[in-house]
């Protein structure tokens, strides 16, 4: 403001949204925290410095109505879990915002087995070789299902070509100790401060992902066995055991929990509307205070690496790790197994030195 010279009475809704843009654009590190600009906008129509501004329902762009489709099509007939759905979303948009014309129609003409690749190589820049899988798997999938309805050549998906593979390191959790200064980054006394430690305690003891704690409703909650209803993957439906300290920390959160009418979602936003957090919400949490404990290379999938970690450190096995953390089957349990021989290795004799 001072640099545009702008008072108060100048300001309106499109521009302060175009100064947090702005500032985004020129400093990336800020982009977190402004991000949650709906308080700030409050504050000054409360007190008339800003006049919301009426905008009228826009119609669906043919981009938006395409990616539905879809999105439909993989849940109703593929029968996608939420999690492959989300992602699907997030490389559809972007693709067919390119095929868009001011014409509102979508130029599928200007898809070929290049274009589809350039637009891969862009999109999984900086991203895991795991995630640029799965994106090129998502593409390839939107690509079959256009060419199905007649607006692309079939060779254009069997063209997307698969990002090289690059074999990860062995599942990396947290110690005690680094759990714990994650917790104590984490102010309990506010309420927002009970809903972040009860979802930080739940990731880290249940080794849930953060699509399910997301997805966890009132209803999810038994508290006569105790135990805690999760859908995971594929839809499975898994019944958890609650230990002593997820319920205590719950029970805390939800004895201050504000939600808007009708919402049964356990963990709410703090600012208005008072809706169920989404899994990128629910990440964020993690983010923040892993940043606050100043925890590098933390993201929220660490904590689900520290429970089957401690399972196993505790004398658990492989079985175990299994069933806490939904895996339809025991082979993806087993690259655990390789953590677990870590502390073993010191008590192999050299090669050529037995006794």
């Amino acid at each position: 403001m001072l640099t545009e010279n702008l008072k108060l009475g100048e300001l309106h809704h499109a521009r302060v949204i175009g100064m947090v843009r702005e500032d985004n654009d020129r400093y990336p590190e800020h982009r977190s925290a402004n991000q949650n600009v709906s308080a700030v906008l409050r504050f000054l129509i409360e007190k008339g410095h800003l006049r919301p501004t009426e905008v009228p329902d826009a119609e669906p762009s043919s981009a938006d109505e395409c990616a539905v489709a879809w999105l439909r099509f993989l849940q109703v007939e593929q029968g996608q879990g939420a999690s492959w759905i989300y992602k699907a979303g997030r490389v559809a948009a972007p693709f067919l915002a390119l095929l868009e014309q001011p014409s509102r129609e979508l130029a599928w003409e200007r898809v070929d087995v290049r274009m589809a690749n350039e637009f891969l190589q862009n999109a999984v820049a900086g991203y895991s070789s795991s995630t640029a899988q799965c994106t090129a798997a998502l593409l390839r999938g939107l690509l079959s299902w256009a060419a199905a309805n007649g607006w692309v050549q079939d060779r254009v998906a069997l063209g997307i070509l698969s990002p090289r593979w690059i074999r990860s390191g062995l599942p990396k959790g947290l110690t005690a100790g680094e759990v714990a200064a994650l917790k104590d980054a984490v102010d309990f006394k506010s309420a927002t401060g009970r809903r972040d430690l009860a979802v930080i305690v739940m990731l880290a003891r249940l080794g849930v992902r953060v699509g399910e704690v997301a997805a966890l409703t009132l209803e999810d909650i038994n508290w006569s066995e105790p135990s805690l209803r999760m859908v995971g993957k594929g839809g499975r439906v898994l019944i958890l055991p609650m230990p002593v300290d997820v319920g205590e920390t719950l029970v805390d959160y939800l004895r201050i929990r504000h939600a808007g009418p009708g919402e049964r979602g356990v963990f709410i936003r703090s600012l208005p509307p008072f809706k169920a957090l989404n899994r990128g919400g629910i990440g964020e949490i993690v983010f923040k205070h892993a940043r606050i404990a100043g925890l590098h290379d933390m993201y929220p999938h660490r904590l689900r690496h520290t429970a089957a970690t401690t399972i196993l450190g505790e004398g658990g096995n492989l079985r175990q790790v299994q069933e806490l953390l939904g895996h339809a089957s025991l082979s993806s349990s087993i690259t655990y197994a390789r953590v677990d021989m870590v502390p073993l290795r010191p008590l192999a004799p050299s090669w050529g030195k037995l006794p």
